[in-house]
């Protein structure tokens, strides 16, 4: 009997170490306590464990993930260890994707690569736009995606890219393409307010008054109705619905108020939201803190 409980015991243990691989959990990890190092070091753990290439791939892209924020938060002055956090990170992707092509793989690899370019410089930055363009435009337009943070990213190089002749950068379509991510970004488990602030903060920027919202996004619709690739639609997205266009903060049309006002509802929007949440993270405070010191400049 003893001998039969040893065997017992012995065989739980060995199935507790080597437990099937639980995404889940590493998304909880990094989405719902941002422990990028603890999430990091679950799935190294899981990696030579993995029971399928597809569950490989998976781990793949999360590790690149992992590594991509946990260098993040590397001093900006180390240079050499943001590039080689970063260059780790693009490893992990490209991994995932030698593997299986996934959206996410490419996702990530666009982020990595994006974020090399930044360490690099600006015209490093610049001649990384258009391979990184490529990726997301893969995720959206290949594999049909509709992903979220793929459209955050797209909106950021539109938005912060020189336009015409020297790059491709075009505030008009940055917004469409980060009100998308608003539409499609995961309400249930995030706060999403990265995403509320860029839109506010794009919106006061362009700052068009009603009546030219109204005339503009009536020419959108046209552009929007005619497209059929997913990342050239989506660049007319704002004005899906011309001027009666209505996103989902608000009761009233997009074409009744200016960018400006609209920047200030989306501020008030996101603080709402930030309340609604019992123990926030301490960088959902601290987009709480920015949101408002915006909010108070746009509305002082």
């Amino acid at each position: 009997m003893r001998k039969l409980l040893l065997t017992i015991m012995i065989v739980a243990l060995g199935c507790s170490l080597f437990a099937a691989f639980d995404a889940k959990k590493s998304d909880d990890l990094f989405y719902h306590e941002e422990a990028y190092e603890a999430d990091r070091d679950y799935l190294l753990s899981s990696l030579d464990n993995a029971e399928t290439d597809s569950e490989k791939a998976a781990i793949l892209w999360r590790l690149s993930r992992a590594v991509l924020y946990i260098t993040d938060g590397v001093d900006k002055g180390d240079k050499d260890a943001r590039l080689a956090g970063y260059g780790e990170a693009q490893k992990y992707a490209e991994d995932s994707l030698a593997i299986e092509e996934t959206p996410d793989g490419y996702h990530w690899q666009a982020s990595a690569i994006g974020r090399i370019g930044q360490v690099n410089g600006p015209l490093n930055s610049l001649s990384k736009a258009k391979p990184m363009r490529a990726l997301v435009e893969k995720v959206q337009n290949d594999f049909n995606a509709d992903m979220s943070d793929a459209w955050y990213v797209l909106s950021l190089l539109y938005n912060q890219l020189p336009g015409s002749p020297i790059s491709f950068g075009d505030k008009d379509y940055a917004i469409s393409y980060i009100r998308r991510c608003i539409d499609t970004q995961d309400n249930v488990s995030r706060l999403n307010l990265t995403n509320y602030l860029e839109l506010a903060n794009q919106l006061y920027d362009r700052d068009w008054n009603a009546s030219k919202r109204a005339k503009e996004l009536d020419k959108m619709q046209k552009d929007y109705a005619k497209e059929t690739v997913p990342t050239e639609k989506m660049k007319y997205y704002e004005g899906r619905d011309g001027r009666n266009t209505t996103p989902f903060y608000s009761a009233v049309a997009l074409g009744e108020f200016s960018d400006a006002q609209e920047a200030a509802m989306l501020c008030q929007y996101a603080l709402a939201v930030y309340a609604t949440k019992a123990n926030p993270l301490p960088s959902e405070t601290a987009r709480a803190n920015e949101i408002q010191v915006f909010l108070d400049k746009i509305t002082k």
